[in-house]
């Protein structure tokens, strides 16, 4: 039976693939910085999705048209214009 990895080692591998930690972004070349700038932008792109998702948040009904939000869609400047 192989060697299990140490938990350090399990833990550095679980970070590099979580794009809303810093050391994902430093395994793929950013500067610290730009890490951690990156790292704190992940998490709120990640949770739109999932809300938009979700068939009981207004933001699922505001992306398929439905419901009062939509009218705020009309402001996004690369959705059709009504004429």
């Amino acid at each position: 039976m192989a060697k299990s990895r140490s938990k350090a080692a399990r833990d550095n591998r679980a970070n590099q693939l979580n794009p809303t930690h810093p050391a994902y972004h430093r395994s793929r070349g950013a500067s610290q910085a730009e890490a951690n700038h990156s790292a704190g932008t992940s998490k709120p792109v990640n949770d739109n999705r999932s809300r938009q998702l979700n068939p009981k948040d207004a933001v699922y009904r505001m992306t398929r048209g439905d419901g009062a939000e939509s009218s705020s869609a009309s402001s996004n400047p690369s959705s059709p214009k009504a004429e």
